[in-house]
């Protein structure tokens, strides 16, 4: 028998959609027979929802429409990146956050916001692990959800991708430093640089940070105390002059003392004791020419290998000592506002044994 001739005006519909009374339409799931009526409505409205019904009854992965596509934002990741508000963060801070932005862009700057998926983030991280640069990789995710919070807020993105994806797990490989390689690396200070020895103790004593030491002026001297302002924090910090570290026999105003005799005039406590082409007499001493001279006194006393100890590592070390003197607030000494990195500057990561302490009495 003939199949019955297909009436014209239904000949482009989709399959499985019918119209048992005119103007009322059904669709029938090719699975399992079952009807569902789509109801009196326009016919092209009926011809969308029949498609995307047998989109679905195939098991085909639904995509979004041209119309979907055309209304969505069209800005890339890289326009994302220059819509970054900088606000009051520090000029160091600021630098990072170009270099961690342009890493960012050359990976994924072409993806667009509305398109950018977890994948792309996690690839993007996957790759900077490969290379085994996993506390790049913290600060890479780091940015990426703050990045992906501020396309929320400008409307170009629904969610944000980046916190789905995993914190990279950091192993530290850099070691603590220990009293008796602070005195080695002291005593070939003066081989490399006249102040360095000047640096030395007065980061040791006074339990600051690289940047802290290397801007310390004469005048932050008050009432006794000398009143400095962390660079990286912004904690203020009044520490008293009379602080002794008994492990040197030496006090901060002793070591202030030293660093103001060297007949230089300036205004900071550590300077160039040498002229050069790049910096004259008595003018601050760079972050790292810092570093590069403690690394250069490092390797004259024999103390090499990856995980040799860094200049930072004399905080650390501060903290240890004071612990052990037993009459120090370090917490508050290294301008510490949580106990959780407190605790984290006086773990020597296995460099000396935790003390048991008998009180007498």
């Amino acid at each position: 028998m003939a199949a019955r001739p297909r009436i014209r005006r239904r000949a482009n519909w989709p399959a499985n959609m019918h119209e048992p009374r005119p103007g009322y339409y059904t669709w029938r799931d090719p699975r399992d027979g079952k009807t569902y009526v789509l109801g009196r409505i326009d016919l092209a409205l009926a011809i969308f929802e029949a498609n995307e019904a047998n989109v679905k009854a195939a098991g085909a992965v639904t995509t979004k429409t041209l119309a979907e596509r055309l209304d969505a934002p069209k800005e890339t990741v890289a326009d994302l990146l220059l819509k970054m508000p900088v606000g009051k963060a520090k000029p160091e801070t600021i630098r990072h956050r170009k270099y961690v932005d342009n890493a960012i862009r050359e990976e994924i700057g072409t993806v667009r916001c509305a398109e950018l998926t977890t994948k792309h983030i996690a690839d993007m991280l996957e790759k900077i692990e490969a290379r085994g640069k996993m506390q790049w990789a913290v600060h890479v995710r780091s940015r990426m959800k703050v990045v992906c919070r501020r396309g929320k807020a400008l409307g170009w993105m629904k969610e944000n991708p980046a916190t789905d994806t995993e914190r990279a797990i950091v192993t530290v490989k850099r070691r603590r430093l220990t009293f008796e390689e602070f005195r080695r690396i002291y005593e070939k200070a003066p081989e490399v640089t006249l102040w360095l020895q000047n640096a030395m103790l007065l980061a040791l004593v006074s339990g600051q940070d690289r940047s802290t030491v290397a801007r310390w002026e004469h005048g932050f001297q008050q009432d006794g105390h000398a009143v400095l302002t962390r660079g990286k924090t912004g904690v203020r910090i009044a520490i008293p002059l009379e602080l002794r570290m008994e492990k040197l026999d030496m006090s901060l105003a002793d070591v202030i003392t030293r660093c103001r005799s060297t007949g230089i005039v300036s205004k900071y406590l550590i300077h160039h004791i040498r002229p050069n082409v790049n910096a004259p007499k008595g003018s601050a001493i760079k972050l790292k020419t810092i570093t590069a001279k403690f690394k250069e006194a490092r390797d004259l006393a024999g103390i090499t290998g990856d995980d040799a100890p860094t200049f930072h590592e004399m905080r650390s070390l501060t903290k240890r000592l004071y612990m052990e003197q037993g009459n120090v607030d370090t917490k508050a000494l290294l301008g510490h506002m949580t106990d959780a990195i407190a605790d984290l500057y006086a773990n020597s990561r296995g460099l000396e044994p935790i003390k048991v302490r008998i009180n007498a009495g």
